[in-house]
């Protein structure tokens, strides 16, 4: 019989794990899923795991990626160094934004539920204008530099909760004429310094704050769970976006801001 901490680990890295990759914003799931559950917070060391997991998922489905991407941006190999040093330049402004305003984006405003819920349906409104504008004709190979740092720019919408990183990334590939699961492939690269940024943000505040609150069990296990949830969602939205619109994600995002703007109106959540 699994305990209600176990339980807890389990749900909160699927949530990591599903969201990060979904264009359905992992940052706003996290803080609203607990609230409904009422589930344990396990602190910054459970959300370094967590953070790792995701990065591992990344890592290892596009592994042939990450090796040319690491050839090229070292210069061994010519033909990727356009993309990579673009992937990099790209990931420079959600740093800069994303510790300028560090307050403001974990500020108690920023992190409420209404907020949340706005911006669940903003994001939803991106991705949708972007891919009914969208040639959606070119793959990756040719974007130019402007057109990944533009998309690296709509990245920082991702600071906000609810926006979603893969949303607004994907959203910004459309613009740029990307394919659709090209977009998705671009968005989920360009995530790999912002996911270990944000791993390695959560191992600095665990060193500065100290103490671990779970065991090395739970802490694994929520590695586990979210490594491998996100890896099956990366396939998932792949193989999705080959044949099908982001019209699903646009209205179960739309349909959760409405619920959560009712329960929020009634005291339900706070």
């Amino acid at each position: 019989m699994f305990s209600l901490s176990i339980i807890s680990v389990i749900i909160l890295a699927l949530i990591q794990g599903l969201t990060e990759f979904l264009p359905v914003s992992s940052s706003g799931h996290l803080i609203l899923v607990p609230k409904l559950l009422q589930l344990e917070n396990f602190g910054l060391a459970f959300d370094a795991f967590l953070h790792l997991g995701t990065l591992f998922a990344v890592l290892i489905y596009f592994r042939k990626d990450v090796l040319n991407l690491a050839k090229g941006f070292l210069l061994f190999d010519k033909s990727y160094t356009k993309q990579s040093w673009g992937i990099f330049f790209a990931s420079i402004p959600v740093v800069i934004v994303g510790f300028g305003f560090k307050g403001l984006f974990e500020s108690e405003y920023i992190r409420s539920i209404d907020f949340v819920a706005y911006t669940l349906i903003a994001g939803s409104i991106l991705m949708y204008l972007a891919e009914k504008f969208s040639k959606a004709e070119n793959s990756i190979e040719k974007l130019n530099l402007k057109q990944m740092f533009f998309v690296g720019l709509l990245q920082c919408l991702a600071l906000f909760p609810g926006m979603s990183r893969s949303g607004s990334t994907i959203a910004g590939g459309l613009f740029t004429g990307l394919k659709k699961e090209e977009a998705a492939r671009f968005s989920f690269l360009l995530g790999l310094p912002a996911i270990a940024g944000a791993g390695l943000l959560a191992v600095k505040d665990l060193i500065e704050v100290g103490g671990i609150e779970l065991g090395i069990f739970e802490l694994s296990l929520g590695f586990l769970v979210s490594f491998l949830s996100g890896f099956l969602a990366i396939g998932f939205l792949l193989k999705f976006l080959k044949t099908h619109s982001l019209t699903v994600f646009v209205i179960y995002r739309i349909a959760m801001a409405i619920v959560l703007i009712i329960l929020s109106r009634f005291g339900i959540l706070s």
